[in-house]
């Protein structure tokens, strides 16, 4: 084999080329900088260069059918169309963008005018580029990327398409659907025992199919380029053929069969086990990583041969038609005819109808190579050239010798960049006369000087580099990664040389600390000076409060003033005209309305001084992040909790713990810690395939800066994902990047579907022990450090942040609290292995979408100012997934952006449950260290010490009872207070406090409450903090301890949130609501109408529990006195806002009484009365738009929320009172069930998801009866003529004010197709009617018949 011909022209890494057949010679090649460069090979240079692409990368190519001076290229989601002869001016002939993701390959039909083009959502787009229109979309073939199509030549209705879903789809693209699918997953290729195979799963990376003028002479065949290192040669007519008999074939006696190859045996004519296919794996000479690309042969015999490339460096050439030759006998090494050795991975093939130079190989330089390929290669043409000469990172080749004394060659003497003297010349000759890699000139004179010493040394043109064996390398199309990127000039990996360095760094850090404190007097007056304007920027705010404007403001204190007066006069008027023809509809109605009214006093006023807040992110750095100097920000401890992987998918809390992971922060002061309450090996085997991927992720998005960081939302985003961004390598890495990702699906989503069925014997785990968490309710506690900051790093050396997974044991017999108890495990097991000083806990479906949210919560903790006092910093919630119109209030718009604002300006907001950063001292227990000290003088153990007492000064225990309030007591000190004390008096004084009582018996764990300042006791043994970890989360260990009564997350209620962050602030501590422009974190909200009232219904009947309890804010915590009162106010709103559900089922019934009856709630008004009633409908609407106008929601909004405060109030809040009640006065526990019926396909097909409930029983009859009582109210008011429709006006006016505020639940019952279950319509119906017949019969406002008045009506009859 001769020495490859190199083609330079390209300024990217090569993706893609094409040769002619019509013209032999001719090339076009493509490369990631969106550049096409067209070579006769019969030339010396290029033939021309054409930049379609706008630096985006070029990914595949092809010829149009019978006119090869049109050229069809794919270029992200779209296909243009260019003519070669046109390239001056570049035209453009036509463009094509129906591909929603990124296209991996296109392909033209060669006997109709159709071109397919796969792409990254799964689907293959079917284009007619004679009519220049869409002709048909393949989908739900593939489950992942589709990675290639092609056309079969014999069947011109039909194509052939792969993916990374391991499977190989043909279609009848003219019907749309699959006619046969060969998952490559499943099948079995009888390797299995071959040792040297790589194990990465079997993605279809590339596919090739012969022309239709030579598959006569051969077997009808596919190859597919497969990921798991094999060729496969599919015979497609053999199983097509198959299927459409619907009977697999048998061997008949005496007929002929192929030998065994590869210990498989094959027969074409009748088929084998696997079909009559041939797998061309590592024991027969092939590939030991993915294999990129594959073709047939050209030249020659055509299509005879098959060539294929892959990422292990290495070019086969299989003559594959032997094996399907009848009667001959063929061996291993007659299959493989050659094979070709190169220094770079390969990303596409393709070969000329010549004799000579007739293989093109694009790989992941930027020079295309020509290789001639004879009829066999000879054993000195197998053996490359071995050298310990670096490899120059352009051209992949040897980078020389500078001179004649055997010196390599060197480019940059700053980096030793590996370039070679062509390369370099070329670099400079195009303009670029500064080093890639770290941007230094060249010395072009020692360059000059080095070309005329050398006398340009013959160099190896291929060299035998070490196999990627056991790497997970993928395959990708149009970009690949550049090996030597990895490596220095002398071959020792980058990414070491790096943490040696961080080493070094880090150690003369530490030396100039110990330097500058010794050295902190010798500072001359000058620098002193220098230094004052810096210390005067540190010293500046890092937040600061912005209050609303006045203008908006007053006016809406105003109108609150003028509304709560004329609510007075309203009831005054009220209860002082009763409707004596109606009076129980009346009393009913006055009842309800000063509940209202009650309610609304709740819900205003903690509204009354609303701020906002800003941060300033750039201060925190300039103080805690200066150059040269150890970072000073506080160390976080991430918590996410989950119990069931089937419930909660474990791709969405791995998306979870990627974005943790990848947050804008420094790694050593950031840990994750997932709870798997259900202690779930799915979980577990989930974690561990993301801490492998994170490796990869993390250095993406610290490099690139994306937003978001969790890699589901981040791909799934419809943006110009190029804006803002400038690096050129970006659009390779990125492509690169979902290609890990998807993959990295594809095995997750295995583990899962595996973990459907459970084994009769329970998991097992690799070394053959049985999983401890098999039993969900009785296991062990289980702790697993996969990410620590001993040896953990990313592909780039960087460290990473430490990942822990753990299970908190489970045993009969014992109380766990649910959510609750599992953040109090994670308490102490970050406190022992950690300690960070604060706390941001998370739900398992809610990602950071803000990389530097930590950033905005320590701008107000690390202030002194400020956050000596804050428990925790609360950011809103946000949420994806969500259908335009809002229709069931999921964001919470008002809620978020109103009430906690108004909180903000009193106290703080309430605890939401996830998105909060918490002070670790604050879940201790401790109360804020703005509180009044302890003297030393007045400690107890002063006695023991012999020293004199004041006659006036109060002994410690009466100084503690002082500064602390009964109700409050959760037997622990400020901080501050034992931090006075030596380390003797402080023992003794921990003995008196009982902290053993407190914390629970574990000497370590006290130890680090005590540091206010986070991290492990010096004291604590390294060797033993997982065993005294695995400990403090053993099921007895909270038993006669304060968890859950004083300390940690508060049990007694299922919405713990509330009840933690109330505690807190009745110790005088306060929170901070931070809005971040960017949404800090992002979750997902159930969009449908059944899960939407049992949320709701969870979070109501939690807070009936708190009102139950001995925490209800109505008497709780007065004494303490620390509690503002518009905050208890709150409060209050926020536990008694369910048995608003009374009042308004009952004001929802009264318009359809009233219309039923003829009766009105409301007696004939006067001109006061009027002016009165006009004057509160204008107060509300008026208290409405001004609340818009300061908090900046949209009417839109706001509307949905008055919505579905009737929706939930009359359903959801009703069955909460009800259960709340049985369950904390009966012990009785209450669910209600829901079942799906009925769903609908397409975008938020959720939200037409209707499951039956007996929640939706009440909202239904409410609607049927108020229908009905408008129906009967015309059909009245028609009867008695003209002077009944002004009274009917306003009983139909409440009514429709009932019907429209229910409208999204009966939009909801209906679904997209009107389906609504018939026990709903049944149960509804039939009260309503039982209603409606039982009121006739009663009729309690009819008096008793008069005889005389009846005859008087009979007069008044005309007859």
């Amino acid at each position: 084999m001769e020495e490859a011909r190199k083609l330079k022209g390209h300024k990217g890494s090569t993706t893609c080329c094409i040769a002619s057949q019509n013209r032999p010679g001719f090339i076009a090649t493509a490369d990631e900088d969106g550049c096409v460069c067209c070579f006769d090979l019969r030339c010396q240079d290029k033939i021309f260069t054409m930049d379609v692409g706008n630096g985006n990368p070029i990914s595949s190519m092809c010829f149009k059918p019978g006119n090869e001076d049109v050229v069809y290229i794919s270029l992200g989601s779209e296909v243009k169309c260019f003519d070669v002869n046109m390239v001056t001016a570049s035209k453009l002939l036509h463009s094509y963008n129906y591909n929603k993701d990124e296209i991996n390959q296109i392909a033209c039909n060669s006997k109709s005018s159709f071109l397919a083009a796969a792409d990254d959502s799964g689907d293959v787009k079917i284009i007619d580029i004679r009519q220049n229109r869409m002709y048909k979309t393949l989908r739900d073939g593939h489950t992942s990327i589709c990675s290639g199509a092609q056309f079969i030549p014999w069947r011109p209705w039909e194509v052939i398409t792969g993916g990374l879903d391991s499977k190989l789809v043909l279609w009848d693209f003219s019907k749309g659907r699959p006619q046969k699918i060969w998952d490559f997953g499943t099948l079995d290729t009888g390797n299995k025992g071959n040792m040297g195979q790589c194990l990465n799963p079997a993605f279809v990376h590339a596919l090739a199919v012969p022309d239709v003028d030579v598959v006569d002479k051969f077997v009808k065949i596919c190859a597919v380029a497969r990921g798991d290192g094999v060729v496969s040669i599919i015979n497609v007519e053999s199983d097509v053929k198959t299927v459409k008999s619907k009977s697999s074939a048998k061997p008949k006696k005496g007929s002929k069969s192929a030998p065994k190859v590869g210990g498989s045996s094959a027969d074409p004519e009748i088929g084998n086990q696997n079909g009559g296919d041939l797998h061309l794996d590592h024991s027969l000479g092939g590939h030991t990583a993915a294999v990129s690309c594959v073709t047939f042969s050209t030249f020659g015999d055509k299509w005879k041969f098959i060539i294929s490339g892959g990422n292990d460096k290495q070019v086969k050439v299989w003559d594959w038609s032997k094996f399907f030759i009848a009667g001959e006998t063929c061996t291993g090494s007659d299959i493989l005819r050659s094979s070709l050795s190169l220094s770079r991975k390969v990303n596409w093939l393709c070969t000329t109808p010549t004799d000579s130079e007739n293989l093109v190989v694009c790989d992941t330089s930027k020079v295309v190579k020509v290789y001639t390929i004879g009829p066999r290669v000879s054993v000195s043409e197998k053996k490359m050239m071995e050298s310990g000469v670096p490899i120059c990172n352009i051209c992949g080749e040897q980078v020389g010798l500078a001179n004649t004394n055997g010196e390599v060659f060197v480019a940059c003497h700053e980096c030793n960049y590996p370039l070679c003297k062509n390369c370099l010349d070329y670099e400079i000759k195009e303009g670029r006369s500064a080093c890639l890699r770290c941007a230094t000139p060249y010395d072009e004179n020692e360059n000059e000087s080095n070309h005329d010493e050398s006398n340009h040394a013959t160099m190896a043109s291929h060299l035998n580099t070490a196999e990627d064996v056991g790497i997970h390398a993928r395959t990708v199309s149009t970009v690949s990664t550049v090996d030597s990127e990895y490596h220095d000039d002398s071959g020792n990996p980058i990414w070491k040389n790096r943490v040696e360095s961080w080493k070094e760094k880090k150690n003369k850090k530490k030396k100039n600390k110990n330097k500058t404190v010794a050295q902190e007097a010798e500072v001359p007056p000058e620098q002193q000076m220098e230094e004052k304007p810096q210390l005067a920027d540190a010293a500046e705010p890092l937040s600061r409060i912005i209050p609303v404007p006045k203008s908006q403001i007053t006016p809406y204190r105003i109108v609150i003033i003028i509304r709560l007066v004329v609510l007075c006069l309203f009831f005054h008027y009220r209860v002082t005209h009763p409707v004596e023809s109606a009076y129980p509809l009346w009393l009913i109605s006055v009842i309800c309305e000063i509940w209202f009214a009650f309610s609304w006093v709740l819900d205003q006023f903690p509204k009354w001084s609303p701020i906002n807040r800003q941060t300033y992110i750039d201060r925190l750095s300039a103080r805690f992040e200066r150059e040269g100097e150890p970072c000073m920000l506080a160390p976080v401890d991430f918590f996410v909790s989950t119990v069931d992987p089937m419930k909660e998918p474990p791709l969405i809390t791995a998306n979870t713990v990627l974005s943790i992971l990848a947050v804008d922060y420094p790694v050593e002061k950031v840990s994750c810690y997932v709870s798997d309450d259900g202690g779930s090996m799915l979980t577990f085997e989930s974690l561990a395939e993301t801490s492998e991927f994170a490796r990869k992720w993390v250095p993406f998005c610290k490099k690139f800066s994306i937003e978001p960081r969790a890699p589901e939302f981040y791909f799934s985003q419809k943006f110009d994902y190029l804006k803002d961004k400038v690096q050129p390598s970006f659009v390779k890495e990125r492509r690169a990047m979902k290609r890990e990702y998807e993959e990295y699906k594809v095995r997750v989503n295995a583990l899962v579907a595996k973990a459907q069925k459970t084994p009769e014997d329970g998991w097992t785990m690799a070394d053959g022990t049985p999983w401890p968490g098999n039993n969900p309710r009785d296991h062990p506690g289980m702790i697993q450090v996969f990410l620590g900051h001993s040896g953990a790093h990313d592909n780039e050396g960087n460290e990473l942040p430490r990942l822990v997974y753990v299970s908190r044991e489970k045993r009969p017999g014992y109380t766990h609290h649910k959510k609750a108890g599992a953040e109090n495990a994670l308490i102490r097991v970050s406190a022992i292995l950690t300690n960070a000083p604060y706390i941001l806990n998370l739900d398992c479906d809610h990602y950071v979408n803000n990389s530097k949210a930590i950033r905005e919560a320590m701008c107000f903790y690390m202030d002194p100012q400020v956050g000596r006092d804050v428990c925790y910093v609360q950011f809103p919630q946000r949420f994806d997934g969500i259908d335009k119109s809002d229709r069931y209030a999921n964001r919470n718009i008002v809620f978020f952006d109103v009430n906690m604002k108004g909180l903000d300006g009193i106290q703080g907001p309430v605890y939401v449950g996830t998105g909060t950063v918490f002070n670790r001292q604050a879940l201790y227990g401790y109360s804020p260290s703005n509180l009044p000290t302890i003297h030393k003088s007045s400690s107890s153990c002063s006695c023991c010490c012999r020293r004199k007492k004041p006659a006036k000064e109060k002994d410690l225990t009466e100084v503690y009872r002082e500064s602390k309030r009964e109700d409050l007591n959760s037997a622990i000190f400020n901080l501050r207070e034992i931090e006075n004390y030596d380390e003797h008096e402080r023992s003794l004084l921990i003995s008196q406090m009982s902290f053993e009582k407190t914390f629970g018996m574990s000497s370590v764990f006290i130890e680090s409450t005590l540091m206010e300042n986070g991290g492990v006791p010096d004291s604590a043994n390294p060797s033993t903090l997982i065993r005294e970890a695995i400990h403090v989360i053993g099921c007895g260990y909270e038993e006669k301890t304060a968890w859950g009564k004083e300390i940690g997350w508060i049990y007694g209620s299922v919405t713990e949130d509330i009840l933690t962050g109330f505690k807190m602030q009745c110790r005088g501590w306060r929170s901070i609501y931070c809005m971040p422009l960017r949404p800090a974190f992002k979750g997902s909200a159930p969009i449908n109408l059944s899960d939407r009232l049992h949320q709701v219904l969870r979070w109501a009947l939690g807070s009936v529990e708190i009102f139950l309890s001995r925490h209800c804010p109505l008497w709780y915590g007065f004494g303490g006195g620390r509690l503002k009162w518009l905050q208890r106010l709150a409060y209050t709103n926020t536990i008694v806002y369910p048995f608003t559900s009374l009042p308004l089922i009952a004001y929802c019934i009264l318009p359809a009484v009233c219309l039923l009856t003829g009766k009105f709630i409301i007696p004939t008004l006067s001109n006061v009365a009027s002016i009165l009633f006009l004057a509160l409908f204008i107060s509300i609407i008026v208290t409405s738009v001004l609340e818009l106008r300061w908090s900046g929601i949209g009417i839109e909004d706001w509307w949905r929320n008055e919505q579905f405060w009737v929706i939930g109030g009359v359903s959801a809040h009703l069955f909460a009172v009800f259960q709340g009640f049985l369950k904390m006065l009966a012990g009785i526990d209450t669910n209600f069930t829901v079942t799906a019926k009925a769903a609908d396909d397409g975008e938020f097909g959720d939200l037409y998801i209707f499951k039956w409930t007996t929640v939706l029983i009440p909202p239904t009859t409410i609607l049927i009866v108020n229908l009905v009582g408008v129906v009967a109210g015309f059909s009245d008011a028609l009867n008695k003529g003209y002077e009944a429709w002004g009274p009917l006006f306003g009983k139909v006016f409440f009514s429709f004010w009932v019907i429209l505020h229910l409208y999204p639940f009966l939009k909801g019952l209906m679904g997209r197709q009107n389906r609504t279950p018939t026990i709903v319509v049944l149960w509804s119906v039939l009260l309503a009617s039982v209603f409606s017949l039982v009121w006739v019969k009663i009729d309690p406002f009819v008096s008793k018949d008069d005889p005389s008045a009846m005859v008087q009506n009979c007069i008044d009859i005309d007859c």
